[in-house]
């Protein structure tokens, strides 16, 4: 079974926010810390600010201590404009990103730097379980990506697979989409 290799560029054509499944696990570090304070009956406008961070740090897509967009994410795209063609199953079964793509981005590299510039902080109001509640997470303004990937020739052509990306990008990926994380994409050609 031969493999190809191909590296896309994913540019952000607004701003994306990023939401990891990190926090939904109980024995999570950072859950047990939101779980201490928010217990708490009386909370102090430090309690807020403290939520609100352990929220950021929680929904932060990371490799490294990086800022990216995972593998999954990558595919998850992929499927998504790939199911436009009607060949959802077939890109799932053909694409593999040899890793995380990590995030370009005009800001701070280390994430306490980062948290502490409010350009990288969205907060908004949703609804929890038929109850409001402010939700924190991280948010990239100006974005992109570089995705490298091995894909089945046998299965789905190169033109297909920026193609898929393409019809993905005005749908965007992760928190919010389509308001959030749209992207155009640019063909990388190998050295």
């Amino acid at each position: 079974m031969s493999v190809e290799r191909i590296t896309l560029k994913l540019v952000g054509v607004g701003p994306m926010l990023m939401h990891s499944a990190r926090l939904a696990d109980p024995l999570d570090a950072l859950t047990k810390a939101i779980a201490a304070i928010t217990s708490k009956r009386m909370k102090t406008d430090a309690d807020y600010e403290r939520i609100a961070e352990l929220e950021w740090h929680g929904g932060l897509w990371l490799a490294g201590g990086r800022p990216c967009l995972p593998p999954h994410c990558l595919k998850a795209v992929l499927v998504e404009g790939a199911r436009r063609r009607k060949k959802g199953v077939i890109a799932r079964a053909a694409f593999r990103a040899d890793g995380p793509a990590l995030l370009d981005y005009d800001g701070p590299t280390e994430l306490d730097e980062l948290w502490a510039d409010q350009r990288f902080r969205h907060r908004e109001i949703v609804r929890v379980r038929d109850a409001l509640t402010v939700r924190t997470r991280p948010c990239f303004p100006l974005w992109s990506a570089r995705v490298d990937a091995t894909y089945l020739p046998s299965m789905v052509n190169r033109s297909e697979l920026v193609e898929f990306f393409r019809l993905a990008g005005p749908h965007g990926l992760g928190d919010r989409r389509p308001d959030y994380g749209r992207f155009r994409v640019e063909e990388i050609e190998a050295a």
